[in-house]
């Protein structure tokens, strides 16, 4: 009798056995990275398995309290562009929209063609082609101006291959009024021409809603202020027409540790960016500490060159994984409102180089934009 039942045991063992290496088959067979999808109603993100009309949805474990990081989502509303191109339509951008695009408040991304499957590619009438890309900047911004002006307080300029922790950059502007013109962003001082006073580099900078009102109203149109001519040092040109529309933000920590990194955080990371001959230093505007992890500040906003499979890499040891024990309370409490005078003050800080020089102390601040 014993045998007897061991053996139904072991017959209905072996059945469910069967029977749930199938599902697990049939399921991951269905499943792929393109199948993780943003759900619009609770703002959580679900993983899509199976096939046809039934779809079973397992909710990720969620890893943080958000009350204060869905307040600022609503009080502090970032528009992101996003420069592409039509190789990377497929290959990129639905990347960075399951990554961290979707943490923005609105998302285009500017390409040179439209794309009937993604109706937030852009169609920016400029041929393809680095050369054309202070044209395409200039236009870009005019479209969002025109089309999005009312959407968002601040607007932020990346490129496909750019990673943003949207809640930190939303926890450094709260520092900031986006009523006066701001321009934010990894400072570089060059020696070019008139452009010594700097520029942000490449993709992740940042301009308030003045900034962007001043660009496109009064300084792009004026060939006297801004260099029409098409080219592509786009960043660097940005710089040129803003330089004395616009007070010029270095993104840094309370520890002034660098916050967006157009180089890659390796980069930063290792001792390379700390030789001096290595061209990053002659045109850093400010020092900071390389070659090791006190480079970087705990309050990332951003890096520039990075992949798709690094994207989700990020994505999971930011959003998902959690040292047992430890926290920290670096995020717990917004930072206090700087003065106008504390901003200006900053801004104007002589650099550490030699390319560098100041505003002397011009700055065109409209009466709208002055407060205490």
């Amino acid at each position: 009798m014993c045998n007897l039942l061991s053996s139904k045991e072991l017959l209905s063992f072996l059945i469910g056995f069967a029977i749930s290496t199938l599902l697990f088959i049939n399921i991951s067979n269905n499943f792929s990275i393109k199948d993780i999808q943003l759900n619009p109603e609770t703002k959580y993100e679900y993983i899509k398995m199976g096939n046809g009309d039934k779809e079973i949805f397992e909710k990720f474990n969620e890893k943080y309290e958000s009350v204060l990081a869905d307040r600022l989502f609503n009080d502090i509303r970032v528009l992101c562009w996003v420069f592409t191109h039509p190789s990377n339509h497929k290959i990129k951008v639905p990347h960075v929209k399951k990554t961290w695009g979707h943490r923005c408040n609105k998302l285009l991304f500017m390409s040179i063609e439209e794309d009937p499957t993604n109706p937030d590619i852009i169609a920016i009438p400029v041929p393809e082609g680095r050369s054309h890309l202070w044209n395409k900047t200039r236009l870009v911004m005019k479209y969002v101006y025109d089309n999005h002006f009312n959407d968002a307080d601040w607007f932020m300029r990346a490129d496909d291959d750019n990673f943003i922790v949207m809640e930190n950059l939303r926890y450094t502007l709260a520092q900031y009024h986006p009523q006066t013109s701001l321009y934010i962003g990894h400072r570089f001082a060059v020696d070019y021409e008139n452009v010594r006073e700097g520029y942000m580099a490449g993709g992740g900078h940042i301009f308030s809603k003045k900034a962007l009102k001043k660009f496109v109203t009064l300084v792009s149109p004026n060939t006297t202020l801004c260099d029409n001519n098409d080219g592509e040092a786009d960043d660097l040109l940005v710089g040129q027409c803003l330089k004395k529309y616009a007070i010029f933000i270095d993104a840094r920590d309370s520890k002034n540790q660098k916050q967006i990194f157009p180089v890659g955080v390796e980069e930063h990371l290792q001792h390379r960016a700390a030789d001096f001959s290595y061209w990053y230093w002659t045109n850093l505007w400010r020092n900071v500490s390389q070659g090791g992890l006190e480079c970087c500040s705990d309050v990332y906003i951003g890096a520039h060159y990075v992949s798709p499979k690094e994207m989700y890499l990020l994505k999971y040891l930011v959003y998902n994984v959690h040292p047992f024990g430890l926290k920290k309370n670096i995020t717990e409490s917004l930072p206090q409102k700087l003065s106008l005078n504390e901003i200006i003050k900053a801004s104007d800080t002589k650099s550490f180089s030699p390319n560098f020089r100041l505003h002397e102390n011009v700055h065109y601040v409209d009466e709208d934009e002055k407060y205490e």
